[in-house]
This record gives structure tokens, sequence and C-alpha cells, in this order.
């Protein structure tokens, strides 16, 4: 019998019944146990010399198939334990505004209102307008607050670490939301 024939053969003869085991074999989840079935045909067609030349191609087929079970219990085993190593451990949150450091938020920085309202609009998103009307003060005074907040933070971290990068909300990102 030709290669493609008989892989043909085996295939449409085995696929359901290889499923069934699977799934069995993974808990009852039928993608698993179909991936599982594919990988095995795969493999066969890869290995197809070594189990043409086996005694009982059918059994090689089934051998394969338990090892592919196998390896998919243990790859689900390791993300499972992956998982509750993550969940066990203490995360530490990473905050944009905290990007320079406790300087920032425990500092004089920090208390300032401008920065306040610059961090509004940067990292909640609030509009130029949202944030003029919850200060009760015009359009334009938000914008020149904005402007002077977002002045004195640069000047703030240059003097901080000298190199002027900043990671605070573009002039262009700012004409964008009407500041």
């Amino acid at each position: 019998m030709e290669r493609q024939e008989l892989f043909e053969t085996l295939y449409l003869e085995m696929y359901h019944k290889l499923v069934g085991y699977a799934a069995r074999g993974l808990e009852g989840n039928l993608d698993l146990a179909e991936e599982a079935v594919q990988d095995t045909f795969r493999i066969f067609w890869l290995k197809y010399d070594q189990a043409a030349a086996s005694p009982n191609v059918r059994g090689w087929i089934v051998n394969t198939l338990k090892g592919e079970i196998l390896n998919i219990r243990r790859t689900r085993a390791r993300m499972a334990n992956l998982v509750a190593q993550l969940s066990a451990t203490p995360q530490v949150v990473t905050v944009a505004r905290d990007e320079h450091g406790l300087d920032v938020e425990y500092g004089d920085l920090g208390k300032d209102p401008d920065y306040q309202l610059l961090c509004e609009f940067a990292l909640e998103q609030r509009t130029v307008k949202e944030l003029a009307q919850s200060r009760g003060i015009t359009i334009a005074a938000c914008k020149k607050r904005l402007e002077r907040a977002r002045k004195r933070l640069r000047k703030y971290f240059e003097e901080m670490d000298g190199s002027g990068h900043l990671s605070v909300t573009s002039e262009r990102t700012m004409k964008e939301r009407g500041s």
C-alpha cells in the first residue's frame, strides 16, 4: 500500500476512536483531544518509514497518541503551576505616574495643583473642558495651567536626571484633546 493511501485509510479508520480515547485521557476536552490526534497523525506522516516498518502500525499510532496526551498534560500542568506561582507572588504594580520614582508622588511636585491638573489630563484622559468645569475656571485658564505644569514638570525632570526625557503628554496630543 502506498504512503498516501495507507495514511488516509488509517486516518479514516482510527480518527474517531482515537479522539474518544484522547478525550478520556484529557479530562473530556475534545479540543485538546483533536489536537492530540492531529499531532499523532502529523508525527505518523513525518516518521512514516519507522511506523510502516513496525509489525503493528495501528499500535504504533496508539503509542504515539499516548505520548502526545502525556505531552499535553505536562504542558498544562506547567502552565497551571506557573499561574499558581504568579498568583502567590506579590505583584509590583507599575503606574505611569510613578515612572520617575517616589520623588514625584511624595515630593513638592505631587502637591502642586497644576501637576494634579496635568495628571488628570494625561493619565485619566480628561478633556480640557472637563477639567475647566470641575475647577470652575475658563478653558483658556485651564490650558494655561496645563502649559505651566508641563513646563515645570519638564524642568523638574531635567534637574533630576539631566536627560530631558519626558513621558508626559506631547503637545500634539494636548492639541488633539482641545488644550
